[in-house]
């Protein structure tokens, strides 16, 4: 039995169709008010003839990462675990249930791990973790963290959930690590890259002027279980298929979508302006803000990222940016069409 947690969002969502395509027993934990709309969308858009069937096979149990009962029950008989879930949030109001659920849960999720004789786990981290570079430099897996006033909220909690996996590799438990950069793919577009296609598809006419790594979702599930399934243990992998510029993506999603190409850069100055305006929008609305201060500093740097290990390693081709971009908007179009 292979246990999968955050099997609701972007990658878990993809993970669950990868593994249930090739054979496994699979069992989902996910909180009471997970709602599973996305993943069923998610199989049908690629398995329209029989993505019931699929989806059926799955094990769904209810509970918390941070209720040691409902874990223990999930982690009964598993020998795999895949730990995808996580809360992604640059709003400075998510920082404490960040730290709750991304360190807290991780720790839990290890310690029941070990308790019941796991023999493998899988953490999707985040390049969030790794330390930036301080000139112009290709960051690979020896950057290791450093303490940075830049540093976002979640960047902490990414690299307090994986202190927790490695202490449970100290203790016993073989584990691999994956670092995808942002992730493209159909999903929910209220959630995570979702939003750029969201924002895009209702046309949106700004653009910054950072440079980041990209990767389709289906590269990062494919390698989660190739990893699990080799003997490789006890490693840390970035996965990215390309680096690429942010106007350089809202471009390809535009084109795609057939609107209007954003034709305005937003850079440090009007970024702080925007960020500081969905501030006090946020006050009077009590919506949290799209734009926050985290975000608009790190949207207009310049970070680049290697992906040699995992390519050597797997001898493994990554898609294009350009098809992740074509799969997600044919995604969405076929969403908003239905």
């Amino acid at each position: 039995m292979i246990l999968v947690t955050g099997g609701t969002g972007l990658t878990g969502s993809h993970l669950l169709l990868e593994l249930v395509l090739g054979g496994e027993n699979v069992r989902v934990f996910k909180r009471a008010s997970g709602s599973t709309f996305w993943v069923e969308k998610v199989f049908e858009w690629y398995r329209p003839d029989d993505h019931r069937v699929l989806f059926d096979k799955i094990e769904w149990i209810e509970g918390d990462l941070n209720d040691f009962y409902s874990l223990r029950e999930a982690v009964a008989g598993v020998k795999k675990i895949y730990h995808c879930a996580a809360l992604v949030s640059y709003a400075p109001s998510d920082r404490a249930e960040m730290h709750k659920v991304n360190v807290e849960g991780t720790a839990n999720l290890v310690n029941v791990a070990l308790r019941e004789n796991v023999e493998k786990i899988c953490h999707c981290s985040s390049i969030a973790s790794l330390s930036l570079p301080e000139k112009e430099e290709v960051v690979d897996e020896s950057f290791l963290w450093k303490t940075s006033p830049h540093n976002t909220y979640y960047a902490i909690s990414k690299f307090g959930a994986e202190r927790e996996i490695w202490r449970g590799s100290e203790e016993g438990l073989d584990m691999v690590m994956v670092n995808p950069s942002i992730i493209i793919g159909p999903g929910d577009p209220s959630r995570s890259s979702g939003l750029i296609f969201k924002f895009l598809l209702k046309g949106l006419k700004i653009y910054t002027g950072g440079v980041t790594g990209f990767v389709d979702v289906r590269d990062v599930a494919a390698i989660m279980v190739k990893l699990m399934n080799s003997d490789i243990k006890n490693e840390r992998f970035i996965i990215n298929s390309e680096n690429v510029s942010y106007k350089e993506l809202f471009v390809k999603v535009a084109n795609c979508y057939g609107t209007a190409v954003p034709k305005y850069r937003a850079g440090k100055i009007l970024a702080g302006i925007i960020w500081r305006l969905e501030w006090l929008k946020s006050l009077f609305t009590g919506r949290k803000p799209l734009i926050t201060k985290e975000i608009a500093h790190f949207v207009n740097k310049k970070v680049l990222y290697s992906n040699d290990k995992i390519s050597n390693i797997l001898n493994y081709r990554f898609i294009p940016v350009d098809d992740a971009v074509s799969n997600t908007c044919g995604f969405f179009k076929w969403y908003y069409d239905k």
